[in-house]
């Protein structure tokens, strides 16, 4: 269990690094009304995935690792995704004469690709190596078109994300040995209604995190959506961390134990990332950003708070849907989206603009789903069994702390404090959870 974590954490980690070194250049060289520009355009893309996935990516991912014949579930699902992929091609056309629509016009490469059917078969090292490469291709673009051709950012970062989907969807699809194209169908269509209340949801967990951006820059100037870009990019690095530890273990998060496993797991990241954006920002967000993103600390400390809540909770939305309670499942994430997109609006009414505002709605959010989804497992224990973590969580705390109050905020006071945090996770969950280690 461990040893293939570490594997998916080793290549899911490459990933992040790139795309912090990419925040790290773009922060540094990019003007803000660009870095605007861009942070909406990498929102929108997410949304064409959002949109395309709509339901169909997790329900597909469960019955393909349910069903014998999951190369016909897999067929059906890439029908369906790329008939809606054409259709949002339309909106793309739109982009020409008004607005960035014109990312649209991507929506079937992005559809094409099938990485999601690798966790199903029980491939999520494969399935990593896809993701990171996904990440890699658009970051190192950023990079590269930062320092040398900034003029031309946009269009390199446009092009990348074409590029990258392309190869990603032929991998996957000679790794599983399936056809890359398939041949849409109106009638496919259908999936969708049939995975709606799943796919509004999927839609939904869209805004608890950098999809925000897409509603809120049209209610905030560019250097508030800047500074929110920077930081919500970040935020989703550690999402992904999350989102790589279930994915490790999704077939047998039916089991409360694993769950537990995979929660503690999410617990200890969250509260390294919490204390290492409450302790030391004076060093973290230079060394990841630029110098003059300091002065947005609270932007960042909120966001490390809504990481560190909302990792107690991190296999409660998988386990609603092994549970078949879809219902739940998306109501929660439909009310949590209502609330953080309906408190971002509001903060932006507020006389002075700020960007911890939007942070501030991502931990509204995040509060609002993790309190639902404990709600609907209806599990008495659930509370009391994440409880018990809280004393090795709380002497990370100290240390992180300590470590700060007898050196000060200083590159290796950090590395002293995660060496030390590390040794007590290690120590303590093979004390907890002596079979798996």
């Amino acid at each position: 269990m461990i040893k293939r974590l570490l594997i998916i954490g080793g290549i899911t980690g490459i990933g992040h690094v790139v795309t912090l070194l990419s925040l790290k250049f773009i922060s540094k060289f990019v003007e803000e009304p660009t870095l605007a520009y861009i942070g909406e355009l990498d929102s929108l893309s997410l949304l064409i995935i959002s949109v395309v996935a709509f339901g169909l990516q997790l329900s597909a991912t469960r019955n393909i690792a349910t069903a014998e014949n999951w190369e016909n579930e897999l067929n059906k699902t890439q029908c369906a995704r790329i008939t809606l992929a054409l259709i949002l091609m339309v909106l793309g056309a739109t982009g020409y004469y008004s607005t960035k629509n014109y990312l649209f016009l991507i929506a079937p490469v992005i559809a094409l690709n099938a990485d999601y059917a690798l966790y199903g078969i029980g491939k999520p090292i494969a399935g990593a190596f896809i993701a990171l490469m996904r990440v890699m291709i658009p970051s190192l673009s950023l990079v590269v078109a930062s320092i040398f051709f900034e003029k031309q950012i946009i269009e390199i970062f446009v092009v990348s994300l074409i590029a990258t989907y392309l190869m990603a969807g032929i991998l996957v699809s000679k790794y599983l040995k399936v056809s890359y194209f398939v041949r849409p169908s109106v009638k496919s269509l259908n999936m969708y209604i049939s995975n709606f209340n799943i796919g509004i949801a999927s839609f939904s967990m869209f805004f608890i995190g950098i999809g925000l951006i897409n509603v809120l820059s049209y209610f905030n100037d560019n250097r508030i959506i800047a500074v929110a870009y920077i930081a919500l990019k970040f935020y989703m690095v550690f999402k992904g961390v999350r989102r790589i530890i279930v994915q490790a273990f999704f077939k047998e998060l039916k089991d409360e134990s694993v769950a537990l496993k995979v929660d503690s797991f999410a617990m200890i990241a969250g509260v390294v990332f919490l204390n290492t954006l409450v302790f030391y920002p004076k060093v973290i967000i230079p060394l990841l950003f630029d110098q003059k993103y300091t002065v947005y600390t609270y932007t960042f400390v909120i966001l490390g708070l809504a990481g560190f809540i909302s990792s107690f909770t991190t296999s409660s939305g998988t386990r609603l849907l092994l549970k078949k309670k879809d219902n739940d499942y998306s109501r929660n994430l439909i009310v949590a989206a209502g609330i953080t997109i309906s408190s971002g609006i509001l903060f932006s009414f507020f006389n002075e603009q700020q960007p911890f505002y939007i942070s501030l709605a991502i931990l509204i959010g995040e509060i609002s789903l993790s309190l639902l989804n404990i709600r609907s497992l209806n599990e008495r224990l659930f509370v009391l069994e994440r409880t018990k973590f809280m004393p090795p969580l709380i002497l990370m705390t100290i240390l992180f702390f300590g470590s700060t109050y007898i050196f000060g905020q200083e590159l290796y006071s950090y590395i002293i404090s995660l060496i030390l945090v590390s040794f007590i996770a290690l120590i303590f969950l093979r004390i907890k959870f002596n079979k798996m280690l």
